[in-house]
């Protein structure tokens, strides 16, 4: 499917009015708008449509952020310092010390985290100015230009009677082009781009589980990333 096949295909979707969910909870409303287009479901970092084409449906109103990509960081303190020093305590499994601090510009973490940029570098920085790890804004900037090469999002109405299965109606429609490196800088500036750490740590054994670092934004921030954007439906 090229992009006009894809432009026609959404315009019977929003003809067709409000559509059951195919799947129940967060996914349900990407998962519906795939089997829809006739897309099969994947997990991989390739797009999916016409290889160029990246698909995001979301729930209008709705503020959650979603994961674009996982990066890891250069690490200038040993991971495990790190841990003991701002982990904190899993509630359920009390042999486990969790890193998983949520990190945006200026606003500092309870534990004292917080980012800094110097001049062409992003900083995770800790108490006392320490700095923990970096990433060249560069990288960033390439991720989210190798994730969203052009990306069609996809906005629902959704309907959710008690009893009943939740219902969208996908009406809305934009074709995002040209993402600029000004602009992932400016959004994390902005406070609008938060890197989330998943990583825990065993107390008895010092065993890491480090799931990488997550950058996540808000669909209502997504299409500032892209210098043309066109809507569809």
């Amino acid at each position: 499917m090229d992009l006009n096949e894809l432009k026609i295909k959404l315009k019977e979707i929003k003809d067709q009015g409000e559509i059951e969910t195919l799947r129940s909870g967060n996914t349900g409303v990407g998962y519906t708008l795939e089997c829809l287009l006739g897309i099969e479901e994947n997990n991989d970092s390739s797009a999916d449509i016409d290889g160029t084409i990246e698909l995001k449906a979301k729930r209008k109103g709705s503020s959650a952020r979603t994961t674009s990509f996982t990066q890891s960081p250069i690490w200038l303190k040993k991971t495990r310092e790190i841990v003991k020093k701002y982990g904190w305590e899993d509630k359920e499994k009390t042999e486990r010390i969790n890193f998983y601090p949520s990190l945006n510009y200026n606003n500092p973490t309870p534990q004292g985290l917080y980012l800094k940029v110097k001049g062409k570098e992003l900083f995770i920085m800790g108490k006392d100015d320490e700095a923990l790890c970096s990433l060249p804004l560069e990288v960033l900037q390439f991720r989210f230009r190798q994730k969203f090469v052009n990306l069609m999002m996809v906005m629902a109405d959704r309907k959710k009677e008690r009893g009943q299965p939740e219902r969208f109606h996908f009406n809305e429609a934009y074709y995002c082009t040209n993402i600029t490196p000004k602009s992932v800088t400016k959004l994390l500036k902005e406070g609008k781009m938060v890197l989330e750490f998943r990583i825990w740590m065993d107390k008895e054994t010092g065993r890491l589980r480090d799931r990488g670092m997550a950058v996540r934004l808000s669909s209502k921030w997504t299409k500032s990333l892209f210098e043309n954007v066109e809507r569809i439906i």
